[in-house]
């Protein structure tokens, strides 16, 4: 069962017939959200779910958010830690799942889709000297139909993510480099850093063979060229 209509629940789509599977891809995915009706409606939802689980191992898909030290934990952030903290006191069986900047077609609230269109519309914008984690949805998808498979960390957080940052001011290059424009923005440095422990997937990563080659690169240029 699948709820949600966005970009991970599309992607988890043929489970939506598994009985024994609850995948929650409805959650607030705007990391910049403050409204509070939207996060009551996704506590709302995921309490409903919670309460009609009804034995299904429930898969839910939170944010690398936390540990990201460039900036202070925001709204988005505590709202997604309260729900990863409910999951934990009413769900007898879950995954979550924390996963950083995700590739995919039309993916407006995240920061590659901000890029994109900024660039491509020659729009000025402010730019900050930082480093994100960037994981195309098809290796989410891999990865997790993995951890499903075998029946792998019950009852436990996982991060989802690239095993390197990339420089955001790296990001931007390599979009002027496809869309063969060059872009105007003003940097803004800051001092943080953004470390995502994966060292518990590296095996499903490299049974997988998944990160080869120039994977940024050749996946911002997949889905450009899908946008375009």
């Amino acid at each position: 069962m699948i709820i949600g209509n966005g970009l991970l629940a599309k992607k988890f789509s043929d489970y939506e017939m598994d009985n024994e599977l609850l995948i929650f891809a409805s959650g607030v995915s705007n990391s910049s959200e403050t409204s509070l009706k939207a996060f009551d409606r996704e506590k709302n939802l995921l309490l409903d779910a919670l309460n009609n689980q009804s034995g299904k191992k429930l898969i839910y898909f939170s944010t690398c958010s936390m540990y990201d030290r460039y900036f202070d934990i925001n709204a988005y952030t505590n709202h997604k830690l309260n729900m990863e903290s409910m999951i934990q006191k009413l769900s007898e069986s879950y995954t979550i799942i924390r996963l950083p900047q995700v590739l995919g077609v039309n993916n407006q609230y995240q920061l590659m889709g901000f890029l994109y269109r900024a660039i491509k519309e020659n729009k000025n914008f402010n730019l900050f000297n930082i480093e994100r984690n960037v994981i195309d949805i098809e290796d989410v998808k891999l990865i997790t139909s993995y951890m499903i498979k075998h029946d792998l960390f019950q009852n436990r957080i996982i991060n989802i993510a690239h095993p390197k940052n990339i420089k955001v001011l790296d990001l931007v290059g390599l979009l002027e480099k496809i869309l063969e424009v060059k872009s105007n923005y003003t940097v803004i440095d800051k001092i943080g850093s953004l470390d995502i422990c994966i060292d518990e997937i590296k095996f499903i990563i490299d049974e997988l063979d998944l990160f080869k080659g120039n994977y940024i690169e050749e996946r911002i240029l997949k889905y450009c060229e899908k946008t375009n």
